[in-house]
């Protein structure tokens, strides 16, 4: 077994270091981002029920949303990559989330963000950009 694992690191080598590098990048741009991002989520988010209503009103907030929506599936995406590769995993998969629009996704919201070390950590971002606390 160790052998098929040591002939396939050595034939795959170049494309772990890339992966590898491109990792470590994506882990240093999360941890600049990530208190940027949480510090635009408004405090009182999960308080107010229509703001989990998209609003189209003309075709440039229909572009606006495929784009936002688009983004935080990137961010999902990235955030599970990074679940088993250095990065803020977990806190990418919420932006992710925070972004889509998706039915349920109110509920969801509320049942993450009343889990008390979720909570606490979003609010320990937010503080790092000077932001006030999330209210729940």
């Amino acid at each position: 077994m160790l052998e098929v694992i040591n002939e396939l690191t050595s034939k795959y080598q170049q494309y772990l270091v890339l992966v590898g590098f491109a990792s470590g990048i994506v882990f240093v741009i999360s941890l600049l981002l990530t208190p940027y991002l949480l510090g635009l989520i408004p405090e009182d988010y999960f308080i107010d029920p229509n703001r989990h209503k998209p609003k189209i009103k003309h075709p440039a907030h229909l572009i606006l949303f495929i784009i936002r929506t688009a983004i935080g599936l990137v961010l999902f995406i990235a955030g599970l990559i990074m679940l088993v590769t250095p990065g803020q995993g977990i806190i990418s998969i919420l932006m992710g989330l925070f972004l889509m629009e998706f039915p349920g996704k109110q509920a969801l919201e509320l049942k993450i963000i009343n889990h008390d070390p979720t909570f606490r950590a979003l609010n320990w971002f937010r503080s790092k950009a000077g932001k006030v606390s999330l209210r729940r």
